[in-house]
């Protein structure tokens, strides 16, 4: 069954349907695309991020940690 969407949120803009039950990520709130990275914390609340989002534009070598984790780490 297919049916038109309207739209209410800028998000809903993206050119590509979205199944509302598909999980999101990042720090951008939005589903899995593209290049992603995970966060070497293992009790990061969000886990995966797109390249863009946290500047990167290649697979960094060794553990790599988000901006979030990063900060939690610094204050130990």
């Amino acid at each position: 069954i297919l049916s038109s969407l309207s739209i209410t949120h800028a998000s809903d803009v993206l050119d590509m349907p979205v199944d509302p039950n598909e999980p999101t990520y990042c720090l951008c709130h939005q589903v899995s695309y593209g290049e992603m990275i995970g966060c070497d914390n293992p009790d990061c609340p969000i886990e995966w991020f797109h390249f863009a989002c946290v500047g990167l534009t290649m697979k960094p070598k060794g553990k790599w940690f988000c901006p979030r984790c990063t900060e939690e780490r610094k204050k130990k």
